[in-house]
């Protein structure tokens, strides 16, 4: 039986925000008009201050689960994503036992999909038997994600090296990629801070142009390299995690201490503000989370872990990255990076408001804009000022350089494929059937 759903008010659709009414027939977006949208089984207007976004579509966010359990489980990092507005949460490459064979992938995809909130995508990690590539789409995997820890050194021989001919064999499986860009051997050594630019010079060197790839930068001069080298490289994707769009090295460490330790490190105040900017200019084509959720102890330790640095690199991030990049880059910018081209990338019809994409759809609140007041004089905190909360995260991880930082928008409700799946007055979630992602490939 047919089921209808009509949301009225100011939405950001054709490129801009204006009051229109969404329709939604079955799951998927029948109409966006401004004029009668006709009847419907159940009709939202939205209130002061509310807009209605596309849903983004996260391409870089830890699950953990498996022994890495304590520090996050695919049902709560699925839930802190739809809590911040996402529904679509792709799986870093690193869970550990490591899914480096088809066995490992399949079993992977089904575990994620038995507790999974959100669509998901399964990254694996290179094959420990390049024969395996045949069979990981089959098996669920919609990538295959590189760590710089996959790849040779910088400096590896030249007239050694077959990385071309080996990404090659990936782009012949019908496989992508993604590559988070560092120099593993300059990790907490006087040169961390170029590391990425010597491993992004030899990564594009070796990168075969017939292989779709997501590559992820922190600096605006590897953006600049990125783009010098797309004429050899068409199907290079520019990605960059929320942190390098938002937060410089000097002032996370100020806040937080050892916690704000990042893996490749936090750059300048200038370096952010270029980045910024290049991402405003669509330079940089793909924003993602890099939710890289921690135990507080081990944000904190002092004590060496065998075989592990301490202490660890990355922070949770999937909880507030929709409403801050939305506060840090508006809205414009944020939808095309954050929602319409993860979609395109992955090759899904979301990350829209238009007709027949997903009713994937986000009903913000914007801040108030009202000066915050003091609560032991007003007597009360100020209604309409939201600010970063660890302790209201749905994901396990607690720690982030940006607690307390004001936010311009908030989450009220969000919906998958035209079903409500969150709710902010209720703090609640509906586990509603999710879809796995496939390879753009296929």
């Amino acid at each position: 039986m047919s089921t209808s759903l009509v949301i009225k008010g100011p939405a950001f659709a054709d490129g801009k925000v204006h009051p229109v009414s969404v329709r939604i027939v079955d799951g998927v977006i029948a109409a966006v008009s401004e004029g009668d949208p006709g009847q419907a089984d159940r009709v939202i207007e939205l209130g002061p201050r509310q807009v209605l976004l596309p849903a983004a579509l996260d391409l870089l966010c830890g699950m953990r689960d498996w022994i890495q359990a304590p520090k996050e489980t695919v049902e709560t990092a699925t839930k802190a994503a739809l809590a911040g507005g996402i529904t679509v949460v792709c799986d870093q490459s690193n869970p550990v036992p490591r899914l480096d064979t088809a066995a490992r992938v399949r079993e992977r995809t089904q575990f994620v999909a038995e507790r999974a909130y959100t669509d998901f995508g399964i990254a694996a990690a290179p094959p420990l038997e390049l024969s395996d590539l045949d069979q990981y789409r089959e098996a669920g995997a919609y990538a295959v994600g590189f760590y710089s820890w996959n790849l040779p050194s910088w400096r590896y021989p030249r007239d050694l090296d077959n990385s071309q001919a080996i990404f090659r064999r990936y782009a012949q499986a019908g496989l992508v990629g993604w590559v988070g860009v560092d120099e593993n051997a300059f990790q907490d050594t006087p040169l961390a801070d170029v590391g990425e630019t010597y491993a992004l010079g030899a990564l594009l060197r070796r990168l075969d142009p017939t292989f779709r790839v997501r590559v992820q930068v922190t600096k605006p001069s590897s953006v600049e390299m990125c783009l010098a080298a797309k004429e050899r490289l068409p199907n290079l994707v520019i990605q960059a995690a929320h942190h390098a769009l938002s937060i410089d090295k000097e002032t996370a460490y100020n806040k937080i201490g050892l916690g704000a330790r990042h893996q490749p490190p936090l750059t300048t105040a200038e370096e952010v503000a270029k980045m910024k900017e290049y991402a405003t200019a669509g330079k940089i084509e793909v924003f993602v989370s890099y939710h890289a959720p921690h135990r507080t102890q081990d944000k904190y330790a002092s004590d060496p872990v065998p075989g592990e640095f301490v202490p660890k690199s990355g922070f949770s991030a999937i909880d507030i990255t929709y409403p801050h990049f939305l506060t840090k880059l508006g809205i414009e910018t944020t939808c095309r990076g954050y929602c319409e081209n993860p979609a395109r990338d992955l090759g899904l019809k979301k990350g829209r408001i238009a007709r027949g994409y997903d009713a994937d759809l986000v009903i913000f609140e914007r801040d108030s804009g009202v000066i915050e007041q003091n609560s032991a004089v007003a007597g009360r905190f100020t209604e309409g000022v939201w600010k970063v909360e660890p302790q209201e995260f749905f994901s396990m991880g607690k720690v982030t350089p940006f607690v307390g930082e004001r936010l311009g928008y908030r989450v009220i409700k969000t919906f998958l494929r035209g079903e409500e799946v969150f709710d902010r007055e209720t703090r609640t979630h509906q586990r509603r059937p999710v879809r796995r992602v496939q390879c753009p490939a296929s």
